[in-house]
């Protein structure tokens, strides 16, 4: 545990825990937020038998009145922090990781209860945001719902609704999926109210530094709270197959070279084995061209930026030679051609077809695919008797299970003798749909999917 922040209800009881695991970059690094309503002070004495001496250095945020106290702490060989704000119902701390020179801010909130006290709850949030370039992400008791399935009832607060909802869009502001608990409150009545009051929430550029996001329920301990623990990291790798990048066709000449590379093969043998053989040698010429001629966006962009920039410098000296202007002429159309290529990129894994390009999408479509890929993503399965969390061993899981229920022939208890429970009704000509597909059939389903999709 390299990094935590409590938000504790009673020192001498079970906390609220809220856990942010960096599989990325640092073995453990946890943020758990204690919230206590008589937290008047912390000594490091007290801190060191709550954090242990592994979280070497804290912060904490007194209580007001019937408000909880929060205390943050951290280990302070892997982290620098530094109190940004301490307001009345959240603590900001920045922080900068020694290990990989990572800027980022963590606020711990706990909402009040009291209705008057709601607005400045919100306007406090907005307060912690900090610069538009920084990591943010936010964690713990908002005392408020976010949707109507946040709460297993059908009296709903609609104010907290919406102003938790107007809060995620002035902020840019995400909510990881989470797995688990779907909610992580309970009054503890004989008939009980479950409510979901906890959570986190991120900003796009922590999104962005960390694609794959999980939110985790642990084990409640005797609190009426269930912690929670945000878990992030990359997707895991999967071998490279060749995927038809419509950025290619942006190149010029590229249609020419596909159809001589289609025409320069002819194997021998019966059609369908020519057509498989074409398709292999066409896809190994892509993968060279890809490689060797096309190259990567991202570096060709870095390339010409640097290029540009050092122009302008000049620029600031002297006049351009004729050459030289020509060759930034040259660079600066250069430019927006990667950039077309580039959104085309991420537009294409984002898998939207409603928005065209053009319009400088590239962050939106990347947030998109790295959304797609979040949601997609499964951290663990169970098959009924064990849980798997190994992504070659999930994959084995998939694999037995539809052996099973594939591979086995079944025996049906009912028979069922077609012919007599059709025999009285009137035949039904269905030579129709034996015929062959005409050519304006054909014609028609592929002219109907989407101009970037492969038939």
């Amino acid at each position: 545990m390299n990094l935590v922040t409590w938000n504790v209800r009673g020192l001498g009881r079970p906390a609220k825990r809220f856990l942010v695991k960096d599989l990325l970059h640092i073995n453990f690094a946890d943020v758990c937020c204690l919230q206590e309503s008589k937290l008047d002070s912390v000594s490091a004495l007290i801190w060191r038998e709550i954090g242990g001496s592994r979280l070497d250095d804290f912060a904490y945020l007194p209580s007001q009145g019937s408000a909880g106290g929060i205390i943050i702490g951290w280990n302070s060989s892997l982290f620098s922090g530094k109190v940004a704000l301490r307001g009345t119902f959240s603590l900001t701390i920045d922080f900068y990781s020694k290990v990989d020179n990572r800027h980022w801010r963590c606020t711990s909130v706990y909402g009040p209860n009291a209705r008057s006290l709601k607005r400045l709850f919100w306007e406090e949030i907005r307060a912690s945001k900090g610069g538009t370039n920084i990591q943010w992400v936010i964690c713990g008791d908002f005392n408020a719902i976010f949707s109507t399935d946040d709460k297993h009832s059908d009296v709903h607060n609609f104010e907290d609704i919406r102003c938790a909802n107007d809060l995620m869009q002035d902020l840019c502001l995400l909510e990881p999926p989470a797995i688990g608990r779907k909610f992580t409150w309970t009054n503890g009545q004989a008939d009980p109210i479950w409510v979901k009051l906890d959570r986190f929430l991120v900003n796009h550029l922590w999104a962005n530094a960390y694609p794959r996001m999980t939110q985790k329920s642990l084990p409640r301990l005797g609190s009426d709270h269930v912690p929670i623990r945000l878990e992030v990291g990359l997707h895991s790798s999967t071998p490279r197959f060749l995927r038809y990048e419509l950025a290619w066709s942006t190149v010029e000449g590229f249609h020419d070279l596909v159809i001589n590379w289609w025409r320069g093969m002819a194997p021998d043998g019966c059609g369908a084995f020519v057509l498989t053989k074409k398709v292999a040698g066409l896809r190994g010429h892509l993968r060279q061209w890809a490689k060797e001629c096309f190259g990567s966006i991202k570096l060709r962009k870095v390339a010409l930026l640097h290029d540009i920039d050092n122009w302008d410098i000049l620029k600031e000296t002297r006049t351009l030679t004729p050459d030289e202007a020509r060759q930034e002429f040259v660079a600066i159309e250069e430019l927006g051609k990667i950039r077309l290529q580039e959104e085309i990129y991420w537009k294409q894994r984002s898998r939207l077809q409603w928005l065209k390009d053009g319009d400088e999408n590239t962050k939106y479509f990347h947030a998109i695919a790295n959304g797609r890929k979040n949601r997609n993503f499964i951290p663990s399965i169970s098959d009924g008797f064990r849980m798997a969390s190994d992504p070659r061993e999930i994959g084995n899981m998939f694999s037995r299970h539809f052996m099973q229920q594939f591979g086995q022939k079944r025996s049906y208890r009912f028979k069922i003798d077609l012919h007599k429970i059709f025999c009285y009704k009137a035949n039904v000509d269905l030579s129709h749909l034996e015929r062959p597909f005409s050519l304006d059939e054909i014609k028609r389903a592929v002219f109907d999917l989407g101009g970037n999709k492969a038939p």
